[in-house]
């Protein structure tokens, strides 16, 4: 488990053009740092810190090296073909979650081993199909009523000594 510490606030000296009044001294209220992911305006910064750099909504707050998506184009494509990983890909790379999309491949990748022609084969492809699909179009990668293609990933070659 994660634990964020926010910095502690520094006293500020209030600066020398203000007025400083002869009544009892008033503090503004102390707001704590807005948690990542809220909006800009929402958003105060505390005197005396770096000023925060706004979140992309490509980049991935958990990426290692700044992963970030390639540019998209100003409209989504109607329709999209790719291979699983692809699709994970850039999902990931758009800051989503593919993790029941993982979920879903591997069941759908069992019943293809054992059952390539079965029904239950082919309703497994349709979910998965269906849950990239909306994955894609939850991050604007593919049009509101647009298609997504599963392409087959190319069989591993079995390696015989």
């Amino acid at each position: 488990m994660k634990l964020r510490v926010w910095p502690r606030r520094r006293h500020v000296e209030p600066a020398p053009e203000e007025p400083t009044s002869e009544g009892p001294a008033t503090e503004e209220p102390t707001q704590p740092p807005a948690p990542p992911g809220a909006p800009a305006a929402e958003q105060t910064a505390a005197p005396g810190a770096p000023p925060a750099e706004p979140a992309s909504g490509f980049a991935r707050p958990s990426a290692p090296g700044g992963e970030v998506a390639p540019a998209l184009p100003e409209e989504p494509p109607a329709r999209v073909s790719l291979t699983l990983e692809e699709a994970k890909t850039a999902i990931r790379a758009a800051g989503g979650d593919v993790i029941e999309a993982g979920f879903l491949a591997s069941a759908y990748l069992r019943h293809r081993e054992e059952e390539p022609e079965s029904a239950e084969t082919a309703a497994a492809r349709e979910r998965l199909c269906e849950l990239v699909a909306k994955r894609l179009k939850d991050r604007k990668l593919l049009a509101p009523e647009g298609r997504f293609e599963l392409l087959e990933e190319p069989a591993a070659r079995k390696h015989t000594a």
